[in-house]
């Protein structure tokens, strides 16, 4: 129990590391946007990339990733809608629950796989995000889009081909499993280069995580957070575990599903929000109160499951 405690820790120090650093200004005002950047086009690509080109892709381990991720994400998507619904929510506020149900933070993810795992872990997490983030990217800019109203219908087309074009995260992904796929495996130099960077994607990106929550933000459309946080740190780690058990998975394949499941949202949607017209200051709301409740529920979720899939 205290073993998974204790390995999670160091990941949620160094987010609030950088929650300190920001609200100090070092090392600059400026820094911490640029930061984000450096991470989300070039370390954390670098990374999953390096780790796409070697992962175990065999069907029974894609397969039954997909069928637990996608069917958990796709459950707790669906009671999100209707809560929306039930609420009279406006599309705005609406797109920012839609994104704090259904997306998960990638960055801690693969970190506590990594710690708690290391290289097994890792590779089982990229395989996890090859599965959940082209999926994630096209659920949630459809939802958002389609929120705009007549004017956003006519566009998803053109937004969805715009996000997954640009979407540095899709590309790297889809590089490394067609080097994997393929027989032809690491490239000389490149994949080398990869590595290296890959090594220092996991601590800056949770810096990074880290200096982008916004305390005060919570307070903004209490209701709404509550709503997207029940669904996405409650739900979704139910629905995780029960499509874990449909499938038949276990030992550290399994645990690598439960980290994903009992993650916070995506620190990413807040940019997705600006960008598709939802509301991001509800958006950052849900993404400060996740990180904030996956402190603790991140290690008891690891804790519970490990009882049930590890021998």
């Amino acid at each position: 129990m205290w073993a998974i405690s204790l390995s999670v820790l160091p990941i949620f120090l160094l987010l609030v590391l950088g929650n300190l650093l920001r609200r100090n200004g070092f090392p600059g005002s400026d820094f911490w946007h640029q930061a984000d950047r450096v991470t989300y086009w070039v370390l954390f690509p670098a990374l999953l990339f390096y780790n796409t080109t070697t992962a175990p892709f065999s069907e029974d381990i894609l397969g039954s990733y997909a069928g637990s991720l996608l069917g958990a994400m796709l459950l707790s998507s669906a009671v999100a809608l209707l809560a929306i619904k039930l609420f009279k929510v406006p599309a705005p506020i609406g797109g920012s629950i839609f994104q704090g149900s259904a997306r998960h933070n990638t960055f801690i993810c693969v970190a506590v796989a990594t710690y708690l795992y290391q290289e097994q872990g890792q590779l089982l997490a990229s395989i996890a995000i090859a599965v959940l983030v082209p999926a994630t990217n096209f659920l949630c800019v459809t939802v958002l889009v389609s929120f705009q109203g007549a004017n956003g219908t006519a566009s998803l087309k053109r937004r969805l081909l715009q996000e997954i074009i640009r979407n540095p995260l899709i590309i790297a992904i889809a590089a490394g499993v067609t080097l994997n796929l393929t027989g032809i495996g690491p490239l000389p130099v490149i994949s080398d280069l990869a590595g290296l960077l890959a090594k220092a994607a996991l601590p800056f990106a949770l810096l990074c995580v880290g200096a982008g929550l916004r305390i005060k933000a919570i307070h903004t459309g209490a209701l709404y957070v509550s709503i997207a946080t029940f669904c996405k740190m409650l739900l979704f780690p139910l629905f995780v575990a029960g499509t874990t058990i449909l499938m038949g998975l276990e030992g550290v394949a399994a645990m690598v599903l439960i980290i994903y499941g009992a993650a916070p949202t995506a620190s990413s949607g807040y940019a997705l929000a600006k960008q598709l017209g939802s509301d991001a200051e509800v958006m950052a709301g849900i993404i400060t109160m996740q990180t904030l409740i996956s402190v603790v529920t991140l290690p008891l979720a690891l804790i519970i499951a490990s009882e049930y899939f590890l021998p």
